[in-house]
């Protein structure tokens, strides 16, 4: 055999080993979701019902998963509110869009919410505003990714 035909043997072989593994190199360098993790926070703002102002707010705590699913739950220091549930999104830029069902006496208001979240470290925080036919506010958040 040639030595031409040996050289060009061995980087074939090279070439179809280096294939064979690209793949593992590839997902292996892959980043986890940089928003995944979990936010406690505040949410506050104001329904008005009947023409009556009523001042709405408490606490939520949510969790973001690898695929930027959000899951979470809010509950009122205002009083007459049940606990919420949360169901939201969040996408690569870190933009969370979503609802809230709050049920508050007997009447359900469902409210979209969009806000921001920003991931320096190990740490998120979130910044947003919520709106419903019947009102809006604002809540914020902070927390650790995972």
């Amino acid at each position: 055999m040639k030595p031409e035909n040996k050289v060009t043997r061995v980087i074939l072989a090279l070439i179809s080993i280096f294939l064979l593994f690209l793949p593992l190199l590839v997902s292996s360098c892959s980043h986890p979701f940089p928003y995944q993790g979990s936010i406690n926070g505040n949410w506050t703002g104001q329904l008005t019902i009947i023409s009556r102002n009523i001042p709405v707010g408490g606490t939520m705590s949510i969790k973001i998963d690898a695929k930027g699913v959000v899951s979470g739950s809010l509950t009122s220091t205002s009083g007459g509110a049940n606990p919420a549930t949360m169901n939201a999104q969040v996408d690569s830029n870190g933009n969370l869009t979503g609802t809230v069902s709050l049920t508050l006496n007997t009447t359900t208001f469902i409210s979209n919410w969009q806000g921001n979240i920003k991931s320096s470290g190990n740490s998120l925080s979130l910044q947003g505003t919520w709106t419903s036919q019947h009102g809006s506010g604002t809540f914020s958040g902070t927390g650790t990714s995972s």
